[in-house]
């Protein structure tokens, strides 16, 4: 079994006669018309409206495969199955049983999926996601060297990484995944649709996700993990900014933060990381659609 240090998603594969169906009941996005050999964003929330999960649905023929941050793909999984007792769905993790691999100079179009033999690749554009589901794969491959780069790539992108510390914290809109397309607003009922429906037609969200990178403390150097909070300028005074979601390192003291901040937060305001009172932390420009 490969460890989930070293695995760059999740995968879990869910079939049966009510795959679709279920899922269009449980998630963000409108899985019933995702057409085979496509893929898209999707949140999965609890009846708050706070996401368990930020996942990429991939569907192939009939199946599907979810693609989920190994942080929080337990905490989804067993949700989705404590509901699916009643349906004729089934998930199986097996995470542990395929290699993945990013590919930055393999193109594929944003969306697109293709499958040759066992291998399924996923397209970002000029990137692509693969994944072998042949389970000897597994011993040639860890991927655990691509992993680096797969980190950097969702941060830079603005695509959040949920963590047992940030699961259940945030209305998807908080974390930008309507930008991503990860949300359907004209589709059925899902579980927490009514707090993610009133936020976007009411205009209730005052938060966004936002990169930021700069420099750790001359002191501290230790990550930001996810939920510590960030400070920014006011005056003379520090005050709470918001949270960081995920952090990448880029060299012994520079890092990449994605975090949640005001909508409304001006690009030169000074922020910093809670008690490293040395970092300077720089507001990047803001993601586009």
């Amino acid at each position: 079994m490969q460890p989930k240090s070293q695995q760059l998603v999740s995968v879990i594969h869910v079939a049966g006669a009510d795959a679709a169906k279920f899922l269009q009941g449980q998630l963000t996005a409108d899985v019933v018309n995702l057409a085979p050999m496509q893929w898209c964003y999707a949140g999965h929330c609890d009846a708050k409206g706070k996401l368990w999960a930020v996942m990429r649905v991939v569907k192939t023929g009939n199946d599907f495969y979810l693609l989920i941050d190994p942080e929080s793909s337990d905490a989804s999984l067993t949700q989705l199955k404590k509901f699916s007792v009643f349906s004729q769905v089934t998930f199986s993790d097996i995470s542990g049983e395929v290699s993945a691999v990013f590919k930055t100079t393999s193109p594929l179009p944003l969306h697109q999926v293709e499958q040759h033999a066992q291998v399924l690749a996923i397209g970002f554009g000029p990137s692509s996601l693969h994944i072998d589901l042949a389970p000897q794969a597994v011993a040639a491959d860890h991927g655990s060297q691509h992993l680096d780069a797969w980190q950097r790539f969702e941060l830079e992108t603005g695509v959040p990484r949920l963590a047992p510390e940030t699961i259940a914290e945030y209305v998807p809109q908080m974390v930008g995944l309507d930008r991503l397309g990860g949300i359907n607003f004209k589709k059925g009922c899902y579980i927490g649709q009514e707090t993610v429906a009133r936020m976007h037609y009411l205009g209730q969200n005052k938060r966004a996700p936002r990169l930021l990178t700069g420099s750790l403390g001359q002191s501290n150097h230790t990550m930001p993990a996810p939920g510590t909070v960030l400070e920014q300028k006011l005056g003379d005074n520090w005050r709470r900014a918001g949270a960081v979601i995920n952090a990448v390192r880029y060299d012994s003291s520079e890092v990449g933060v994605l975090a949640v901040l005001p909508a409304d937060i001006q690009d030169d305001t000074n922020i910093r990381i809670k008690g490293d009172e040395q970092s300077v932390l720089t507001l990047r420009p803001k993601f586009d659609n």
